[in-house]
């Protein structure tokens, strides 16, 4: 059977590199950031609360509460009746947030993050291309396939977690745990992105998948070294 992907904890925000920062200014800061960075353009639509606690690791009470908080404050608008919802105001107020700026300052413990996986997932890859079995890559293409499936990058996230998860247990590497400390430390860096460019992340998903199931180990770690090292370029502080 494939292994089930662990719930990851709501984590202690990766955004106090400046000062200690709650969970909701996490969420308020990195919807900030997507604002401010152009990920995330007026008029695009907000889900629910539940999906986008689980886009961004945090709890729904938090995720509601930050929402509310920012349309309050203009950034987001809500709207009834048939079509209605909450959308990123057509002229949204991006507030100077201590958070943000934050989040911003902690650009090189990201790098440094981005720098562990770089080296993990292209050797955890590769072995994977040597060890998976049939169940692991049933499990590696149900990630695939939801990946591709996502609506948007609340979706998105959850597949995303997935496929690394499963491509690591797929590896026959025992020990993991610094592998997903170092992939849940930076997913706290997540921050909203358009769903086009999420699905060509996933399209290196693929390209690693057939790697593994060609049982081709160099290839598969090429690939996912350069799957990860694309964050080098796409990460808010590169932004």
């Amino acid at each position: 059977m494939p292994r089930p992907t662990p719930a990851a904890p709501e984590p202690a925000p990766a955004v106090a590199s400046l000062r200690p920062v709650s969970a909701l200014e996490s969420v308020r800061a990195r919807i900030l950031v997507a604002l401010r960075l152009g990920t995330l353009r007026p008029g695009d639509r907000i889900r629910s609360a539940h999906v986008v606690a689980a886009g961004l690791d945090a709890s729904e009470i938090t995720t509601r509460r930050a929402l509310e908080s920012l349309v309050a404050d203009g950034t987001l608008v809500r709207r009834r009746g048939a079509g209605g919802g909450t959308f990123v105001a057509e002229s949204p107020t991006i507030p100077a947030d201590a958070a943000v700026e934050a989040l911003f300052a902690a650009g090189s413990t990201a790098r440094e993050l981005v720098d562990s996986r770089v080296l993990m997932e292209s050797a955890l890859a590769g072995f994977a291309a040597q060890a998976a079995d049939d169940a692991a890559i049933a499990s590696i293409r149900d990630a695939v396939d939801r990946g591709e499936a996502a609506a948007d990058w609340a979706e998105f996230h959850a597949a995303d977690r997935a496929f690394h998860h499963a491509v690591a247990h797929a590896s026959g590497v025992e020990r993991l745990d610094t592998y997903f400390a170092a992939l849940e430390s930076l997913y706290a860096y997540f921050i909203p992105y358009p769903i086009e460019h999420l699905h060509a992340s996933n399209d290196a998903h693929r390209r690693i998948l057939g790697a593994i199931v060609a049982g081709d180990r160099a290839l598969a770690a090429d690939v996912a070294r350069a799957h990860v090292a694309a964050l080098y370029n796409e990460m808010f502080f590169a932004l």
